[in-house]
């Protein structure tokens, strides 16, 4: 019997501290864009979109990952949105996949059979954590936990954890936990190349039902004076 083609996958993020869109076409990054940043997304996640299906054509798509957090909300939405309404234009299906998962994914590359603690940016004091197993099994919940929590985390799985994320090298410098409670320390923000991978490793999963956001707290956003005193 025939291998079944790889599909042809548009990936893009703009959760965290970075913008990137990324195309995968026959098992192969074929174009990639990619930016660090900590506003603007919305002025450049378009763009990177069109520039990495200039070649092809949404027409030569045949499904739609995006990144559905944690992260920042604005960049959160902003990349929902733009995979819902690509998703409308097109009929292509989509799938979301949360950026720890993917974070996990990034690192795994570099350290094979290692555990693995993704530490995320909340941008207060606190971060977002999610533990791993080598090979991707997920050890726990998603939470959101202090400094001394995370070193709580770690001392329960033990030393060989790779801390990655984009939080990991500031919850080091908290010193909430030794140097030796880990095995390598990887400070990394996501990347849709790894997305689009990962995306079409899971296209059966695809679906036609536009992707939910993961939150792990409220926005930090409050309503207008007007609306506030209608809500009470």
């Amino acid at each position: 019997m025939a291998a079944e083609p790889s599909p042809t996958v548009l990936a893009f993020d703009s959760a965290g501290g970075a913008c990137s869109a990324a195309l995968l076409r026959n098992g192969a990054l074929v174009a990639r864009r990619w930016e660090e940043m900590d506003r603007g997304h919305g002025e450049v996640l378009m763009p990177m979109i069109e520039a990495v299906t200039a070649d092809c054509g949404y027409e030569a798509l045949d499904l739609i990952c995006v990144g559905t957090g944690p992260g920042g909300y604005t960049g959160l939405r902003i990349a929902l949105a733009a995979a819902r309404g690509l998703a409308l234009a097109t009929g292509l299906p989509v799938l979301g996949v949360d950026n720890l998962q993917l974070h996990q994914q990034q690192v795994c590359r570099a350290h094979p059979g290692r555990d693995c603690a993704v530490i995320l940016e909340t941008r207060r004091a606190d971060f977002y954590l999610q533990t791993f197993a080598a090979d991707g099994t997920s050890l726990d919940a998603p939470s959101v936990v202090t400094a001394d929590a995370v070193a709580e985390r770690l001392a329960l799985r033990g030393p060989r954890l790779v801390l990655a994320g984009d939080a990991a090298t500031r919850f080091a410098e908290t010193g909430a936990a030794s140097d030796d409670a880990w095995a390598g320390l990887v400070q990394q923000h996501a990347d849709s190349a790894e997305l689009a991978m990962l995306g079409a490793r899971r296209f059966s999963e695809a679906t036609h039902t536009p992707p939910s956001p993961l939150y792990l707290r409220p926005p930090d956003v409050s309503p207008p004076g007007a609306d506030r005193q209608r809500l009470r």
